[in-house]
């Protein structure tokens, strides 16, 4: 960073955001006039339109269509590319660290808007962290993007109708906006591209299940607009692919299944969790008041109690509405408080009086596939479904993309669709994670006796039994395994089948280690393998 004019007024925001983009806009002017300096800083150089992700992850639009490059959106304010290490609120100073190597960075500042937004809650059931897909960050919805193609690619060519149905089985966990929008755009999705493109699948055979834990779906949308959920549960219960199970909780996910709270088992291979948010761990360590949610407290200024410099917006902050509930965690609430915020700063520095936040929300809109939505316009005593409401619910995605140059991109993408179909590459790159977390509950199969091995398995939590099959085809254990024990190395190094099964006999934990990381880890390498004809290879385990 150039070395800063301290006697300008510092505005420092945390997150590249919805609040961010909308505070820079609010304060644009007064930066290119020298009156103030703007600081954002994000783990992120580009911001994501969330509004749009679904139709990313089914190939509506291109990847980079809903990114917009953080220094176009917030110049001539600067903008700082880094995590955010620590916040000392005494001595009015953040610490940051860049990402190549974890060199700290101090950044002192006048003013300090707290616009982190919220983390997955990666402890809300037992597999989240390992198997689940989650649509948090855009890295992982260009990973479910790839992931939903893949398993089309697999399941082409996949002779067992068992395996192939948990191929073509996706679960979608939480019936909000998200998730009601995923499933609604899969629903369209996977049986065209089925059709068009992978000849041995047959559509039916494709199973969508919603699972949301409200009695209800669209909650949020439920009270004041009870049509809405009215709409959306009668056109997912008119398709034959969508399978909505209300009152139900995900209990736990593996590699294979997914396990339901009243006990169903789904096999499948694709969870995507749409539900369930918890507050960043560096606002966590801040001493300031914070509601049930555990969201930032704030005045109707959108100014955190009990500090005269310091903001909050979006879904970290509880920012109180003269209806006396408080803005929701959704995206136009967070850019008008963010402009709310912006202005004010602006009046502290006019020594004038602040402003209250008044914004009641323009409307609700939530796309469910097929061109059909539900769209509620504030004030208007109309209710839109199907393709006018969709029309409308894609004219509010072009008005609040933040930049022009992507609307252009957008409509172009959104033509050439229409034309040519939509995009089934699957865009993985090779350099897939070596070593990964795995969980399994009990009674899985961790491994098959008579698959191919391809990882060994390292267990840090629970127990395993290894079951060896007999010429009566009846299996008997021969061994228990527990934490800090292996197995499946042998497999691995010698490129044979596997030997025998090894089944979870408790919720088991493991780190899963693929060939080429198992070989370095060794000393070895593959081509060297080869040459030695498996010679050179690890001490058994008992599985094999």
């Amino acid at each position: 960073m150039r070395t800063p004019d301290r006697s300008v007024p510092h505005v420092l925001c945390l997150g590249g955001g919805y609040v961010a983009i909308y505070l820079a806009r609010a304060l644009r002017a007064r930066v290119r006039a020298g009156q103030v300096r703007l600081t954002v800083v994000s783990t992120e150089n580009f911001q994501c339109f969330h509004g749009l992700v679904p139709e990313m992850l089914t190939g509506t639009l291109q990847p980079t269509d809903v990114l917009s490059p953080a220094r176009l959106l917030f110049a001539p304010g600067d903008f700082v590319n880094a995590e955010v290490e620590a916040i000392d609120l005494a001595a009015k100073q953040v610490t940051v660290a860049r990402q190549l190597d974890g060199r700290s960075l101090p950044i002192a500042y006048d003013h300090l808007v707290l616009a982190l937004g919220s983390t997955e809650h990666l402890g809300r059931f037992p597999g989240l962290a390992e198997h689940a897909l989650r649509l948090k960050s855009y890295s992982a919805c260009f990973a479910a993007r790839n992931q939903f193609v893949e398993m089309l690619e697999l399941a082409d060519m996949e002779p067992d109708p068992v395996e192939r149905r948990r191929l073509l089985t996706f679960v979608v966990v939480g019936g909000s906006f998200a998730g009601c929008e995923v499933t609604g755009e899969l629903s369209e999705f996977l049986p065209f591209v089925a059709r068009k493109h992978f000849p041995n699948i047959d559509v039916a055979e494709i199973r969508i299940v919603l699972v949301a834990a409200t009695p209800t779906l669209l909650p949020e949308l439920r009270i004041r607009e009870p049509w809405t959920s009215a709409y959306v549960e009668r056109a997912f219960a008119a398709d034959p692919l969508i399978e909505v199970r209300l009152n139900t909780k995900l209990a736990s996910a593996s590699s294979e299944e997914a396990i339901l709270s009243d006990g169903t088992r789904v096999p499948t291979r694709t969870v995507v969790a749409c539900a369930g948010m918890s507050a960043v761990p560096v606002v966590m360590g801040l001493e300031v008041e914070r509601n049930a949610q555990q969201r930032i407290v704030t005045d109707r200024f959108a100014r955190v109690l009990g500090h005269e410099d310091l903001w909050a917006g979006g879904d970290c902050a509880a920012v109180p509405l003269a209806d006396g509930g408080i803005a929701p965690g959704l995206a136009i609430w967070a850019m008008t408080v963010g402009r709310l915020i912006g202005r004010n700063i602006g009046r502290v520095l006019d020594r004038a009086e602040l402003e209250p936040y008044r914004f009641t929300g323009l409307g609700d809109a939530c796309a469910i596939g097929h061109r059909r939505a539900i769209a509620k316009l504030n004030g208007v005593p109309i209710n839109l479904t199907g393709t006018a409401a969709w029309l409308v619910w894609r004219g509010f995605m072009l008005l609040y993309l933040p930049l022009w140059q992507k609307r252009v991109r957008v409509l172009f993408s959104w033509l050439m669709t229409a034309v040519v179909g939509r995009d089934i590459l699957n865009l993985r790159g090779d350099a897939s994670m070596n070593v990964s977390r795995a969980l399994f509950d009990e009674g899985q199969d961790i491994v098959r006796e008579g698959d191919v091995g391809t990882s060994l398995f390292l267990i840090q939590e629970g127990t395993v039994e290894v079951l060896k099959r007999g010429p009566d085809g009846n299996e008997t254990r021969v061994a228990t395994l527990g934490p800090g024990q292996q197995f499946g190395e042998v497999a691995v190094f010698q490129r044979v089948r596997r030997t025998a099964t090894v089944r979870a006999t408790s919720r088991v934990r493991l780190t899963q280690i693929r060939r080429e990381a198992a070989a370095m880890l060794a000393g070895t390498s593959v081509v060297r393998e080869r040459q030695l004809g498996g010679a050179e290879v690890p001490t058994p385990s008992a599985d094999e």
